[in-house]
């Protein structure tokens, strides 16, 4: 009988699964905490850091309007944290935090959202 070596991503999906399966169906959840910093003005745009917590996630990256929803990875530290800065023009901006490349998730920390037409929501973030 052979048997299957669990690797780590297949170990992040199945905790973010477990995660969403023991969630309320009303509120979509992940195992992770995110944060959107206060930014720091640079003329025309302001850099603004993501962060998220998220220790079992194998990889974890924001997309939005801003970034032509391409996934942007953030960085882990030891503690699995996760964060990286990228520059927003002013006003409203829609995004979503990405879990193992296959995982859309809005913005825990966020409550403010709109409909991404497809049944859903999108955080939003006001530069």
């Amino acid at each position: 009988m052979a048997v299957k070596k669990e690797t780590k991503a297949t170990a992040a999906k199945k905790t973010v699964k477990t995660v969403k399966e023991a969630a309320p169906k009303a509120k979509k959840t992940v195992a992770a905490k995110t944060v959107a910093a206060k930014g720091k003005s640079t003329g025309k745009t302001t850099e603004v850091e993501f962060k998220v917590y998220a220790p079992g996630s194998a990889s974890v990256a924001v997309a939005g309007d801003f970034n032509n929803w391409k996934p942007s990875a953030l960085k882990k530290d030891k503690s699995g944290n996760w964060s990286g800065k990228l520059n927003l023009s002013a006003g409203a901006h829609q995004y979503k935090i990405v879990f193992n490349g296959q995982y859309w998730e809005t913005d825990s920390s966020n409550p403010e959202r709109v409909s991404d037409g497809h049944g859903g929501e999108n955080s939003i973030k006001r530069v």
